[in-house]
């Protein structure tokens, strides 16, 4: 299905209803969907250059392996974003949050959006990028990004970048999730 241009609105399955992003009108967003992985959060999904994606059953598989994840799975990130905040603390004087332990740290992350995108170069897959505001950082917040939709393989500062080693411009045998 390669459209060559954004629709209006369009029906998209497993995210239902989608429509232009008011920012970048070639991106496609979602009404708040219920995330299992972040227990209680509903949260848009930001599907960048869907209408020109040569293979867009790519990208609703890693969607739906992303809303497979559970509580359980996104656990699994905590110890990655703690030092996230423990670096972001060493490296400046006043942070206004004090956090103890990685399974503390989720009380203090605000998912704002999902984006959904496809990797521009090495390995080409589509990854799941969560973004959100943290208490402990509120220039640059937080993200948090998985390829395939359910393979954690970033944590870091709202960069835009998908991968660690694209972050650098590292071989991609350098990669690693934070």
């Amino acid at each position: 299905m390669r459209l060559g241009y954004a629709p209006r609105r369009m029906q998209w399955d497993p995210l239902g209803e989608l429509s232009p992003f008011e920012d970048i009108p070639e991106w496609m967003v979602s009404q708040p969907v219920a995330v299992p992985c972040l227990p209680g959060a509903t949260i848009p999904f930001v599907l960048e250059n869907l209408a020109e994606d040569p293979a867009p059953h790519e990208i609703a598989a890693a969607v739906r392996r992303f809303l497979d994840l559970t509580a359980t799975d996104r656990d699994q990130a905590s110890p990655h974003i703690f030092r996230n905040y423990v670096e972001f603390a060493e490296a400046v004087e006043d942070v206004d949050v004090v956090i103890d332990r990685p399974e503390d740290v989720w009380a203090h992350v605000h998912p704002t959006a999902i984006h959904v995108s496809r990797r521009h170069r090495r390995d080409r897959k589509v990854y799941v990028q969560i973004t959100a505001n943290c208490d402990w950082e509120q220039e640059h917040g937080l993200q948090i990004v998985y390829r395939d939709g359910n393979q954690l393989s970033r944590v870091s500062s709202q960069d835009g970048h998908l991968t660690h080693t694209d972050a650098y411009d590292l071989p991609e045998d350098k990669d690693r999730i934070s």
